[in-house]
């Protein structure tokens, strides 16, 4: 009996000595280690039109255990760089063996036709006191990568100008975007709000612009009477680009547009009437203002538009 008891305890201790040395064996044979991911350049260089697969040319993954995984390579993230240009950006790539290991590898990328997200204003920023007013209502954006991104614009700026009903001044505020990729487009811009009344209403003119904001590339040429649409002084007057021509008329001698001389019904204002303020450089990027002024003649009241200009 004593023997038996001997024999099976012999027998345990081997079992669990067994078991032990099996547990070790698998834990051993874990694989915990990730594939390694290689490029064969450091960097690249495509279009934002680009495929997948082109963005991961160039780039192979092989486990140790599992061989070549080149085929589990995916994209994780494509984030904008801290440093470089506009067009400077991290992607990021993640490779997985058959245990669900992960392995990743980062690279510069460079986007050849990339922009920044552009803006467009559909109206002047020159609105009457007391009223509700929404600056989103006049503000859309356009990214390159995402499209409209529109629902994403932030506004910075005065709390009484944001908050809906502003007093009359003037108001700094910036318009702010980010695309998907971490990239974001600031624009200031200058907010009127004026006091209502009559004089605002019938008598003062005001010059009616094709675009309250352009975008133009560096070197680009740049025309600031192409971007006059008309003036409303008492009516819509179109721009004559001629000269001004003198007529005898109630017994004095006064200068009128070329159109108005011809016998032209319409209401016409010269481009001379139209003062023209512009600092625009379009070999230097950065962010111009170009300030139309005119004086209607009958009543003496006048007015100023803006074109904002980005030379990017």
């Amino acid at each position: 009996m004593k023997k038996a008891r001997i024999i099976l305890a012999i027998l345990c201790m081997a079992t669990v000595f067994g078991g032990y040395q099996y547990y070790e064996k698998k834990q051993t044979d874990i694989d915990t280690e990730g594939p390694v991911l290689k490029a064969s350049e450091e960097e690249i260089k495509v279009s934002i039109k680009a495929t997948e697969e082109e963005l991961k040319k160039g780039i192979t993954a092989r486990d140790e255990k599992d061989g070549d995984v080149t085929d589990s390579i995916v994209i994780e993230s494509i984030e904008k760089s801290a440093k470089g240009e506009n067009n400077s950006f991290l992607i990021t790539y993640v490779a997985f063996d058959n245990s669900s290991n992960i392995g990743r590898l980062t690279r510069k990328l460079t986007y050849s036709d990339y922009r920044k997200a552009h803006f467009s204003i559909s109206s002047p920023l020159r609105f009457p006191e007391n009223q509700q007013l929404s600056l989103f209502d006049y503000i859309e954006a356009e990214d390159c990568i995402d499209g409209d991104v529109t629902p994403f614009i932030t506004l910075e700026g005065d709390e009484s100008l944001l908050g809906g009903e502003p007093k009359a001044g003037l108001y700094d505020c910036t318009i702010n975007v980010t695309n998907s990729i971490g990239d974001k487009t600031s624009l200031p811009v200058q907010v009127e709000i004026y006091a209502d009344s009559y004089e605002e209403r019938s008598l003062r003119p005001s010059i009616a612009l094709k675009e309250n904001l352009i975008y133009l590339k560096k070197g680009e040429a740049f025309d600031p009477n192409a971007y006059l649409d008309y003036v409303n002084d008492g009516g819509v007057c179109k721009i004559d680009y001629g000269p001004m021509v003198s007529v005898f008329e109630n017994n004095e001698w006064k200068d009128v547009t070329e159109q108005i001389a011809n016998g032209s019904e319409l209401g016409w204002v010269n481009i001379s009437q139209i003062g023209i303020n512009s600092d625009v450089d379009t070999n230097t990027p950065g962010i111009y203002n170009v300030i139309y002024t005119y004086t209607a003649p009958k009543t003496g009241y006048d007015c100023t538009a803006h074109l904002m200009v980005v030379v990017e």
